[in-house]
């Protein structure tokens, strides 16, 4: 009897938050320069008033590095599973014979780190689209899923069939 393995394990990249890294860390050094320039506050009331305002414009920041830090993207030889949550978990598991069809999307900013997204259309009714985002090596994780997707659908016996509504009326 085969036992279920991890083919592929992982987290989506940090680099979803370097604008909200940006934005906060420009806010910030905005607040220092016009605290310091103003000079209404000196000495060490300054340093305060300006780690306090760091403090306040990267806080958004860390709140999305420990939310992405907490989803976990997990793929074995039977089922696909997402974790997500940090303070309440919530795992959706789905059985990779339902994946239809895969797209790898590979956005700019998303290369140049060496990143990309799989998306995943199903047969689940529950979670139809799921979305593998700023992933590493996703050519290699797709076509992991997609061999082990095939195995499944012949070991199960299981086809996927489309009906599609026709829009053209019949005379």
């Amino acid at each position: 009897m085969n036992e279920e393995q991890i083919i592929w394990k992982g987290t989506p990249s940090q680099v979803l938050n370097l604008p909200a890294f940006l934005l906060g860390a420009l806010a910030a050094s905005v607040i220092t320069v016009a605290a310091l320039l103003t000079a209404v506050v000196t000495g060490p009331l300054a340093l305060i008033v300006v780690a306090i305002a760091w403090v306040a414009c990267l806080f958004p920041w860390l709140c999305k590095v420990i939310t992405t830090k907490s989803n976990n993207y997990e793929v074995t030889n039977e089922r696909l599973k997402l974790t997500t949550g940090v303070f309440n978990r919530k795992t959706e598991v789905m059985e990779l014979y339902r994946v239809k069809d895969m797209q790898l999307e590979m956005p700019f900013h998303f290369r140049l780190f060496g990143l990309s997204r799989l998306i995943l259309s199903t047969s689940d009714r529950s979670n139809p689209v799921l979305i593998l985002n700023a992933i590493r090596d996703g050519a290699s994780v797709s076509d992991n899923i997609r061999r082990h997707v095939e195995e499944l659908r012949d070991k199960k016996r299981v086809r996927e069939v489309d009906f599609e509504d026709d829009d053209v009326a019949q005379d």
